[in-house]
């Protein structure tokens, strides 16, 4: 997602999407959202539901010292069930989810004001519905996550990284075509065998 707003005599409004587990949709919980080096504290309110949009209200002052407002699309995901689905993945769950996975993984480093970044999201949902079952999608917020972007040198984004058995197995730097992400999986995947 990202910004939005046109003339200069209106404030501005940037959206980010943040997903979170039905679980701590109920619960509620507490998210962080970095922007231009300045970390926000999101509070997830409990009974949240999918899609809903929370309003930081004047946050750009803070993060770009303009006025507007920082637009939160929450998106409520079953874990259970979105196997098909690109997944989030933090410093915190990057080695349980991508590491230690039994699939190949593809892990698209990425971050919201990234334009090339918004460009590549949709073929790697659809390709993750594609290869459901046979290749993991994660994501990684470079903004959110700077451990896993240090870890792997991420210097440009987008840059997708393709993993086997803990180890990378190939790299696409910039906005590349669906073809080009589809041979690269077609190869690890055939690698794999």
């Amino acid at each position: 997602m990202g910004d939005h707003g046109s003339s200069q005599d209106t404030p501005q409004s940037v959206a980010y999407r943040l997903t979170v587990s039905r679980e701590e949709a109920q619960q509620g919980t507490l998210r962080r959202v970095a922007r231009r080096g300045k970390h926000l504290e999101i509070k997830i309110p409990p009974g949240t539901r999918n899609h809903q949009v929370i309003r930081l209200r004047n946050a750009l002052r803070i993060t770009d010292s303009t006025e507007g407002d920082i637009l939160i699309d929450v998106a409520v995901t079953d874990h259970a069930t979105a196997t098909h689905e690109v997944q989030t993945v933090n410093d915190a769950t990057f080695e349980q989810e991508v590491l230690k996975s039994s699939l190949p993984v593809l892990v698209d480093f990425w971050a919201p004001w990234c334009a090339p970044c918004r460009a590549i999201a949709p073929i790697t949902e659809k390709l993750a519905a594609e290869y459901a079952g046979r290749v993991k999608f994660c994501k990684v917020n470079v903004d959110e996550n700077p451990l896993a972007s240090r870890r792997y040198q991420i210097s440009s984004i987008p840059s997708i990284l393709y993993f086997r058995d803990g180890l990378i197995a190939d790299v696409s730097l910039g906005a590349v075509a669906a073809q080009e992400i589809k041979s690269r999986i077609e190869t690890l995947l055939k690698e794999r065998n």
